[in-house]
């Protein structure tokens, strides 16, 4: 099952309300339709909260216990906009890259400005064997929390992999895929319950 399609007209809490109302029409219990609001939450607010009038698509489908929510946007922002973000921080430089936030927010960012490390990455991450659902999301992926997960595992010191634990999307997603699917930057997180 598939919800309507909101877009940043509809404002971040009308798609916070509507991702609640999905789980509990799909009969989740209180508790779980929250962790689907918190997990929504969560990621809006790594990415389309840091872009004036930024066009992006939000929706959650389901198939059985597994959701998927998907959050899209178009790969190019205009100068201002980056400007933007570059100055929020007062070196003039993207600071925000440390830890598991800065790391999920920054490959957004560099895919969505179609700047930066990630929008030049010539090959991918080939998780399709690795991941049993990347065949139905039909994305290039550059960045796969799982996969993240798994390579930082032996490396709990490392400042990549600070506040991993205190994530809320590592605590509630089973993963979390960020790609791109004709020219339209896109994460999807994977809950199940």
């Amino acid at each position: 099952m598939k919800s309507d399609i909101y877009t940043g007209e509809h404002g971040i809490e009308h798609i916070l309300s509507e991702t609640e109302r999905f789980g509990v029409f799909n009969k989740l219990p209180p508790s779980a339709s929250g962790k689907l609001r918190l997990l929504a939450e969560e990621m809006l607010s790594l990415t389309v909260r840091m872009f004036d009038n930024l066009k992006y698509e939000f929706f959650v489908e389901n198939t059985e216990k597994r959701f998927m929510l998907h959050l899209s946007a178009d790969t190019f922002v205009s100068q201002g906009q980056k400007e933007k973000l570059m100055s929020l921080s007062t070196s003039g430089e993207n600071k925000a890259a440390k830890g598991i936030f800065g790391k999920i927010s920054t490959i957004f960012e560099s895919l969505l400005t179609g700047g930066g490390e990630y929008s030049q990455i010539a090959e991918a991450y080939c998780l399709g064997s690795y991941i049993p659902y990347m065949d139905s999301i039909n994305i290039t992926p550059y960045f796969s929390l799982l996969a993240f997960q798994d390579e930082r595992a032996d490396k709990p010191d490392d400042e990549q992999w600070d506040g991993l634990e205190k994530s809320i999307i590592a605590t509630l997603a089973k993963d979390m895929v960020i790609g791109v699917r004709e020219k339209r930057v896109e994460m999807i997180a994977v809950i199940e319950f």
